[in-house]
């Protein structure tokens, strides 16, 4: 037998070329499959199998697999393509890292955590101990760490859920220390990683106030231990922490040149928005006071500010926007294309997903999709966002001021309910917050229209 014909032997048994009849995929992914099979052999025939000009193609193929489902024969090209990285440069470098993100993906995608962990350690160990020098890509390298171990959070089984959160902060802590270190601390590549950091915060917060196991595990003064904080001090330490998170953005705009006095105000905004979400609303009263007055200052026309604080908005705002106009492109961006004409016209349009069944009080940090589907994961609501109000706390004889609390709400979808199933709808409304309707800096009550989109089918 030939060499070329032993080596593509070789090559189809070793990564598992499809057959005519499989079933796996179509005919079009067959094809793509066999072709990539193929020119990987080619490649091998004519350099050798440990040229490093196979590492991209054999990528690829894993890729490819993925597609289609088969976790198996991905994890053999992957493992491939990373011998070849290690062959050609050395054990421990860093053209292995996307090889080691993306099985640890796979593993993701097959639902095997046990491993997927294992390479997440593997991972956080290589960035720690293997690192040479500080550059922008091993920012970006450790913040799709946090990513990894994000995701990690909302699929792997919850006895993991405070693993994957403390390993998420320490991955975005790096990434803003190593951050600092090159660019220096008013820099407004950091603001990203910043907010990351806050919104990471919320998250905990939220598991600290759910209850639970996760719950319990990050009030552990020392993790394993039964010496636990109180509820209460981690949502003091939770909504600190933000702020002076939130702060520094402050601080990065007000250090540009010329001072980015927009951007400093977007920042008072979002503290405004960080006050409302551990409810401190008359912080938050003063602070969206104080950030229409600094907008106006920055030279935007009151009637944008009107145009753009018109309709309530849902928190936390998914990115930071040091703009008016991009945080408008952003909001116009989520768009309810079906079915519209069963829709309020004369109310705001609001789109809520919950991130996974283990943690459903969360909006997703990821993108979904925001068309409006009538399936059984998707409920209709209607309710106002109430305006300032003032209220009589009769045990202290004080008067308080507050506001973006949800009343007269109505179930559009699905109908016809139960009574029962429509308590427990309107109940899972209880874990959002809102930014109102504000006109000056005020909040006054708006119509909203919101779509919730449900990690688990509807009752």
């Amino acid at each position: 037998m030939k060499k070329s014909a032993i080596s593509n032997l070789c090559m189809l048994l070793l990564l598992g070329v499809p057959a005519a009849s499989d079933a796996q995929g179509s005919p079009t992914e067959n094809d793509r499959l066999t072709a990539s099979l193929e020119s990987i052999s080619r490649l091998e025939f004519e350099l050798g199998n440990t040229n490093p000009r196979l590492t991209e193609p054999l990528t690829q193929l894993a890729t490819q697999y993925r597609s289609v489902g088969r976790f198996a024969d991905a994890h053999r090209a992957i493992d491939r393509a990373n011998q070849i990285v290690r062959i050609n440069e050395g054990l421990y470098t860093r053209a292995q890292l996307p090889l080691v993100q993306m099985k640890v993906a796979n593993y993701a995608d097959s639902n095997d955590w046990n491993k997927a962990r294992e390479q997440l350690e593997h991972l956080f160990w290589l960035h720690r101990s293997k690192s040479r020098y500080i550059d922008g890509q091993l920012i970006n390298d450790l913040m799709r760490l946090n990513e990894l171990h994000l995701r990690g959070i909302s699929e792997d089984t919850s006895e993991y859920q405070t693993f994957h959160f403390r390993q998420a902060a320490t991955a975005s802590w790096l990434a803003l220390g190593a951050g600092e270190q090159l660019w220096g601390s008013a820099d407004p590549r950091l603001i990203p990683v910043l907010y990351t950091l806050i919104k990471h915060y919320h998250l905990q917060a939220l598991a600290v106030e759910n209850g639970g196991r996760t719950g319990y595990e990050l009030r552990q003064i020392v993790p394993g231990t039964d010496w636990v904080r109180e509820r209460e001090d981690m949502r003091r330490y939770f909504h600190l922490t933000g702020l002076r998170l939130l702060d520094q953005i402050r601080s990065i705009h007000l250090a540009a040149k010329p001072i980015d006095l927009e951007g400093a105000a977007m920042a008072n905004l979002y503290t405004a928005d960080w006050h409302m979400l551990f409810g401190e609303q008359e912080l938050a009263l003063n602070a969206y006071q104080r950030s229409h007055q600094e907008l106006l200052y920055a030279g935007l026309p009151r009637d944008t500010l009107g145009q753009y604080f018109a309709q309530p908005s849902l928190l936390p705002e998914p990115e930071f926007h040091a703009t008016l106009a991009d945080a408008s492109l952003a909001r116009n961006a989520v768009a309810l294309v079906d079915n519209e004409s069963e829709l309020p016209s004369d109310s705001a349009r609001l789109f809520f997903a919950e991130w996974s069944p283990s943690f459903p009080f969360a909006r997703s940090p990821y993108s979904v999709a925001t068309e409006f589907n009538a399936d059984a994961n998707t409920a209709l609501f209607t309710f106002n966002v109430s305006g300032l109000t003032e209220i009589t706390r009769w045990v202290s004889r004080r008067r308080e001021r507050g506001f973006a609390e949800l009343v007269d709400v109505d179930v559009l979808r699905p109908n016809p309910v139960s009574l029962d199933a429509r308590d427990e709808l309107i109940e899972r409304l209880e874990w959002l917050q809102f930014r109102p309707r504000l006109a000056n800096g005020m909040p006054v009550e708006a119509r909203a229209t919101l779509v919730y989109r449900s990690a688990v089918s509807i009752p």
